[in-house]
């Protein structure tokens, strides 16, 4: 078996590219014309993602592994990651993905899917490539890290060229079109064009640009080269940064609010740590800067360790609140990963003579643990939207709280398990629909049913108790009756879908005021409510919707409630002027003719 670490598809390799590229094609066309013509597997959604996940990787990896094509094990890895790749589509599709298949084609719910199995795909490659070359899977660093830019370099020429050749395609077309010759142009367009012709351009592109190899080393050391410069860039920024976040962390502790973004800070170590790499490489390179530059590199490097750790406090403060989500399971994925990096860039750096060539093994460890923590999020035992379900579903069962902008909490538990945890969440929501001896079995069986019966993810959610509800709302002056024929009109935009606007969620707080805010001697009613605030007047003793009002400042329209019964209220400017309560101020901002 050949020893070369390259990675790089030679000569006498390109029939194998072809057969792949070609069964690429032809198979992604017929998942295409399954779903057009609403038939298996496009009628099972489980199939339909195991197959769209074998015949996007499986055809790219035989491409990338063609010159070990002649060995047996090649062959049986690329078996095992067929089957591996199968069932992790399989679970999303049974388990994750909307149960309408019809909405795979159209919707965005393919994406996410697809960019976490590349990743794991990216991730693994090097390990399978250099164990083939090797004929060990303990493989030098070097051939790793060489193996690893390799690859992405590849692909990403491969992509421009088969974008390249779309645009000629384009112009053909066009040229034709002018003369008034559409043949070319509904040939293009046609998928039974497309697939098969775009698998096999970029099948021949990676047989071109891999058979180059020392054209491929020659511009992926330019590029090296240019994101090692960058790497001051971010280190500046990270230095800064860190500086400021001290500042603030105590307060933001003291507070217990999240102040920052945990996927920002994400970013910052994930970009730190990508450019620096570029710029050590393997660790063989040992000055890469200027001494002053390289060593004041290695100072901000431990900085990271701060960064990382208050991206976990950030998203930890979220998940105590509100509970975890699918993204904050792969947030914390992301942080854990973070924190191995940081953790361990700062150990060397403080420790190591050579820091960068002692990286290499913080590297190796934190590759790993992204490949299994990512393999596992792709089944039961670790499925982010398992997770979800089950903390929505604890959610569900607690007293309700108010919603709470800052910690991005637009949508109740039960909601979210309908509609964005999968079928893991609507089996919770079943056993919600039919609970029994909890204090509020009642309510929570109730809400639960219409929430399953509920088909559009933003239909508006009326509670059963909405009259109640309305009825019992904090009103200004207290003590003040809401007439019947006010409640009435109240409710009945409550329910009215073509408002939109008006989501009316389990936990959310009504508030209303009695003033008079056209000085004609007849007080208005304002009704607050999350997320508007809408103003209703008489006329012909029948109240109507006159408009809404918006706060200055983006006052949370819960905290205002909740001054009704405490603040000073009044009008100020009368003739639709403004209004006052407490120290928040609020405004006319439309009228209707309703």
């Amino acid at each position: 078996m050949t020893t070369s670490t390259a990675g790089a598809i030679r000569s006498g390799t390109l029939p194998v590219v072809l057969i792949a590229a070609v069964v690429q094609g032809w198979s992604l066309y017929a998942l295409h014309i399954a779903i057009k013509e609403s038939h298996w597997p496009a009628t099972a959604p489980a199939w339909l993602l195991a197959l769209y996940a074998i015949a996007l990787f499986v055809p790219l990896t035989v491409q990338l592994l063609a010159q070990h094509a002649r060995y047996a094990s090649a062959w049986f890895i690329v078996g095992s990651l067929a089957v591996l790749y199968l069932y992790f589509g399989w679970h999303h599709g049974a388990n994750a993905m909307d149960r309408q298949a019809t909405r795979f084609a159209d919707s965005g719910e393919w994406f996410p899917m697809a960019f976490v199995l590349g990743v794991l795909w990216l991730l693994m490659l090097p390990f399978i490539q250099c164990r083939l070359a090797q004929g060990s899977w303990r493989v030098r660093y070097e051939a790793l890290f060489a193996t690893a830019w390799r690859n992405k370099l590849l692909l990403a020429e491969a992509a421009l060229f088969t974008g390249l050749f779309w645009l000629l395609l384009l112009l053909w077309q066009e040229l034709f079109g002018m003369l008034g010759i559409a043949f070319f142009k509904e040939l293009f367009q046609q998928p039974l064009f497309a697939y098969p012709v775009t698998s096999l351009t970029f099948g021949i592109a990676l047989h071109l640009i891999g058979s180059v190899e020392r054209v491929t080393a020659v511009v992926l050391e330019q590029v090296l080269n240019v994101l090692k410069w960058l790497a001051i860039v971010a280190g500046l920024i990270l230095a800064l940064f860190t500086i400021a976040l001290v500042l603030k962390l105590p307060g933001m502790i003291a507070s217990g609010e999240r102040a920052i973004s945990a996927a920002w800070l994400l970013w910052l170590v994930a970009i730190t740590v990508l450019l620096v790499n570029a710029a050590y490489r393997d660790g063989s390179t040992e000055q890469p800067y200027p001494r002053p530059i390289g060593l004041a590199l290695r100072c901000v490097i431990p900085l990271t360790v701060v960064v990382a750790i208050t991206s976990l406090y950030a998203l930890y403060i979220r998940i105590d609140s509100y509970g975890y989500t699918v993204e904050r399971v792969w947030a914390s994925i992301v942080a854990v990963a973070a924190c191995v990096y940081a953790g361990g860039y700062a150990f060397v750096a403080i420790t190591a003579q050579r820091w960068m060539a002692s990286v290499r093994t913080v590297n190796i460890v934190a590759a790993l643990f992204l490949i299994v923590a990512i393999g596992l999020a792709l089944t039961p035992v670790l499925s982010p939207y398992r997770i979800a379900a089950n903390s929505q579903f604890a959610l569900a069962q607690e007293p309700p709280r108010p919603p709470n902008p800052r910690f991005g909490q637009t949508v109740t538990p039960m909601h979210y398990l309908r509609f964005n945890s999968g079928e893991y969440g609507v089996k919770r929501l079943r056993e919600l629909a039919a609970i029994q001896g909890h204090p509020r079995a009642t309510e929570i069986r109730a809400s639960a049913a219409a929430m399953l019966a509920q088909q559009d993810e933003w239909q508006p959610s009326v509670p059963e108790n909405l009259r109640e509800r309305l009825a019992a709302m904090t009103v200004y002056p207290q003590g003040r009756p809401i007439d019947a024929t006010l409640l009435q009109r109240l409710e009945e935009d409550a329910r009215d879908p073509q408002l939109g606007r008006l989501y009316v969620a389990p936990s959310a707080k009504f508030g209303g005021a009695f003033v008079d805010l056209d000085a004609d001697q007849v007080d208005e009613f304002v009704l607050i409510m999350s997320p508007t605030i809408y103003v209703y007047g008489q006329q012909c003793n029948e109240w109507h919707r006159l408009g809404t009002m918006t706060s200055r400042g983006n006052t949370a329209n819960q905290d205002l409630v909740s001054l009704l019964g405490t603040a000073a209220v009044q009008v100020e400017k009368p003739r639709w002027g403004e209004l006052k309560i407490g120290k928040h101020t609020l405004h006319m901002s439309a009228e209707s003719d309703d």
